[in-house]
């Protein structure tokens, strides 16, 4: 059985009082379903208004980008998947598309859900480790060399490992840097942390600093990414390293979150509608720039944080997903990071798998944060990283 999708209650959004009174959520509502997912694109849309007007939305979507997304997804025909690309000089949406296959008809989520990228029913699993690291750096002023003890496994989460139960097998305690814990997603670590440096409602108004709880402002209705309070240690400790299904994100949110920590507190509200024109060519909406309500302010844990980011490409879980992007000449002057992630579905035995992260080219200044969703079926295709990599090659290329 699927999980159930929240029903819109409004496709409204709040509009500067500097812009004309025509809202970009419903000329896009006027769209077709599959607009997002369809192949020949294009960035400008044909509409209609609710008074018969007819009107032209132009998007913030490159063709390329959009185009090379779609067929990568129809390519590894996940059985669900999403990806979003944001330009962090503007927030402006590169690419964004959804996918679903054949045979999953609405089984792991309902079809009624829409966008995929706007749809916050993805476990974040251990993306919510960038929360948790921000909240330590920031905090209790530790660095990516802080050295913390280790019991057991790496990515196991058991009690023992946590000091509130016992062991049946005697563990000889190791240590490992704080950048290590992160790049390789140590969860007992971060375990730790959600227990020794937070109370669960210290941890819940982290998360909601991330604007967990809280809806984006976007030109499409985005429903809030979710995270419950620990009502008990060990959950504190899930919910830190995002072992638990509970704690859910949307791909749009994913990419602000990672992209976050290398603009400190200048990250831009996301946008996808660049301008609207009337059949007359009167010009009846136009963007201007805001600041995002997620907006880290503390620079020496963001540049601590996005260090660590890199370190999960350079050595990380995502090492081998960027293998082929590091080998290639033109790339290697880039600096990327980012955060892998992986849990059951809720209600499914689908795994998902994530990458969010960021890239950002030195010689020209232009920098983009990438997220991407898979939603696996019996066999794994492709990792989520690999088709991040080729969406930032293909947007940072000179």
């Amino acid at each position: 059985m699927g999980i159930g999708c929240p029903l819109p209650v409004s496709t409204s959004v709040d509009i500067p009082t500097w812009q004309q009174a025509l809202n970009p959520a419903e000329q896009l509502s006027l769209t077709a379903a599959n607009f997002f997912s369809t192949m020949p694109f294009s960035p400008v849309i044909s509409t209609v208004a609710k008074d018969g007007q007819k009107l032209t939305v132009h998007t913030t979507l490159d063709e390329g980008l959009q185009f090379k997304l779609i067929k990568l997804l129809r390519r590894y025909h996940p059985q669900l998947g999403a990806g979003v690309l944001v330009d962090l000089e503007t927030g402006a949406i590169r690419a964004m598309a959804g996918y679903r296959h054949k045979d999953e008809n609405g089984s792991i989520l309902p079809e009624s859900c829409g966008n995929l990228c706007l749809v916050p029913e993805f476990p974040a699993a251990s993306l919510f480790k960038i929360v948790t690291a921000y909240g330590v750096l920031d905090k209790q002023g530790a660095t990516r060399k802080t050295r913390y003890q280790v019991i057991g496994r790496h990515h196991t989460l058991y009690k023992y490992q946590l000091g509130l139960g016992k062991s049946r097998y005697r563990y000889q305690p190791s240590e490992i840097s704080f950048e290590k814990a992160f790049a390789r997603s140590v969860n007992p670590v971060f375990g730790n942390f959600g227990i020794d440096c937070f109370s669960p409602e210290e941890l819940i108004d982290l998360a909601e600093s991330f604007a967990f709880n809280r809806q984006l402002k976007f030109d499409q209705l985005v429903f809030a990414s979710r995270i419950e309070l620990p009502q008990t240690p060990f959950q504190q400790a899930e919910t830190s390293c995002g072992f638990i299904n509970t704690t859910t994100l949307s791909p749009l949110h994913a990419a602000l979150i990672a992209g976050a920590p290398i603009v400190v507190n200048k990250l831009q509200q996301p946008h996808i509608v660049k301008r609207i024109v009337g059949e007359n060519g009167a010009e009846l909406y136009y963007h201007q720039a805001q600041k995002s309500d997620l907006q880290l302010v503390d620079k020496k844990a963001c540049s601590e944080l996005a260090a660590m980011m890199r370190a999960t490409v350079k050595y990380g879980t995502a090492r081998k997903s960027f293998r082929n992007f590091n080998r290639r000449r033109s790339f290697r002057k880039l600096e990327v990071g980012g955060k892998t992630g992986s849990l059951d579905m809720p209600n499914s035995r689908h795994r998902c798998e994530w990458f969010a992260g960021f890239a950002e080219n030195p010689a020209t200044g232009k920098m983009v944060a990438v997220a991407v969703v898979l939603v696996h079926g019996e066999k794994r295709t492709i990792s989520p990283g690999y088709i991040a990599s080729e969406l930032i090659a293909a947007s940072l290329k000179e």
